[in-house]
Formats: C-alpha cells, sequence, structure tokens
C-alpha cells in the first residue's frame, strides 16, 4: 500500500501537466543511469546494531546522529529538471514507484521526491520511532515541489 503526501507546489505541477502520482508510467523508459540503480537494487546493512537501507553498491557515508538522516543524504539520486515539465514527472513517478517494489516488504518506508528549478531529487529512508526528515507541513519547503509516497 502507498500513501501519498504532497505540498500544494507539487499538486500544482502535475494538475497543470495532467499527470497524477498514483500512475507508475510502466510506459516510461528510465534513462540508463536510473534504471542501473533500480536493477542494482537495495542493501540492508547493521551498524551497531541499527538497521538501514542503501542503494547497492554505493559507499554510506555518516554525517547526521540518526540513521534516518543518514538513509536519506546517502540515498539521494539527482537528476536535471526537464524543458518539459510533463517529462520530469513522469521521470520521477516512474523511479518512485519502480523504487518502491525493490525496497523490502517487512518495512515502511517514506520515499521523498522534491523538484526545485533546476533538479529532481529522490531519496529514500526507513519508518522509524523517533526518527523524521520532513517536517510535518510540507507547505513549509517553500521552493519546491515535494512528494512523498509512504510504503507499507
Amino acid at each position: 500500500m502507498i500513501e501519498y503526501k504532497f505540498n500544494k507546489m507539487m499538486q500544482h505541477l502535475a494538475n497543470r501537466n495532467g499527470v497524477s502520482f498514483e500512475n507508475e508510467f510502466v510506459e516510461y523508459k528510465l534513462p540508463a543511469e536510473l534504471n542501473h540503480i533500480i536493477q542494482n537494487g537495495i542493501q540492508r546493512e547493521l551498524i551497531e546494531q541499527n538497521v538501514y537501507y542503501k542503494f547497492r553498491d554505493t559507499v554510506f557515508e555518516f554525517f547526521y546522529k540518526d540513521i534516518t538522516g543518514n538513509e536519506v543524504s546517502n540515498n539521494k539520486v539527482v537528476f536535471e529538471r526537464s524543458k518539459y515539465d510533463k517529462y520530469t514527472l513522469k521521470k520521477g513517478f516512474s523511479f518512485c514507484h519502480k523504487l518502491s517494489r525493490i525496497l523490502p516488504s517487512a518495512c515502511a518506508f517514506d520515499i521523498i521526491m522534491s523538484i526545485d528549478e533546476s533538479y529532481v531529487m529522490v531519496s529514500f529512508n526507513m519508518l522509524r520511532e523517533g526518527e523524521s526528515w520532513l517536517r510535518d507541513d510540507l507547505e513549509e519547503y517553500k521552493s519546491e515541489a515535494i512528494l512523498v509516497m509512504t510504503c507499507k
């Protein structure tokens, strides 16, 4: 099951381009670099009795005190915003849905997609008690369109 949360900027962008978050855009062929990430999959790691997940074959660096912040920071994919927002959204939504299918179903995850004036950033983190990455009110993010897909 996937739940969608988004700010007004993301809703406006999707509405203006006639696309839906729920659409997996299976007909959209991901660029080779994004497809490679999906094909490599996700890897489970353990550090000091804390489980975290990462894109396979990536170096995981610790910048924050909590595991959630480190997951979001390390599990980040960035690509340029297309000249046409409809293609940007299709690529982003397609990647997010494909990512949701390779995340372990035994845990709940947030997949976060943000779009600013130049770039799209997609990251993910496992949901943990007492840890969060985003503010509760997504409207506080004024300079970017935000979509959060919670996979349970």
